[in-house]
């Protein structure tokens, strides 16, 4: 009987110390499945109700790229753009290094980014607090591709 109890003991200890919980990281490849931007009530848009389209992101060692295509207006409207990053919890930093926007190369976008299993939600623009200026927002949501 002590044994077993042994066995039983070294086999528990054995499996949970073995048994490693799936760390939620940013690195990857991610699908923009819906979008809402918003600009102190004037324009708002929301993917894919409103506009047609989608873009991918992904991460890897400290860079991010993305890209696709929205149809706004009847016109396909390509979307591309390449960081760094930075991410600290739920903090996270893109410094610019090329966009397809107005955005100028080394400009620093300060998001809240929230991971939960294969769902990714990114939300800015935030303040020196990180709190989000609730009246004007981009808020985007993504699934893991790989």
């Amino acid at each position: 009987m002590k044994k077993l109890t042994l066995f039983l003991i070294v086999t528990l200890f054995l499996f949970v110390g073995c048994t490693t919980k799936k760390k939620e990281s940013i690195e990857g490849v991610w699908q923009m499945v819906s979008a809402y931007w918003t600009d102190f009530d004037s324009i708002s848009y929301n993917v894919p109700q409103d506009i047609e389209g989608s873009q991918i992101k992904a991460w890897l060692d400290g860079y991010v790229i993305l890209a696709g295509t929205f149809k706004i207006d009847s016109i396909d409207s390509p979307s591309y753009a390449a960081a760094t990053y930075l991410l600290d919890g739920n903090k996270y930093v893109e410094t610019i290094i090329y966009h397809d926007w107005t955005v100028s190369p080394g400009t620093i976008i300060n998001m809240i980014l929230e991971i939960k299993n294969d769902t990714l939600i990114q939300k800015w623009p935030v303040d020196e607090n990180w709190n989000l200026n609730e009246e004007a927002y981009m808020w985007e949501k993504y699934v893991r591709l790989k």
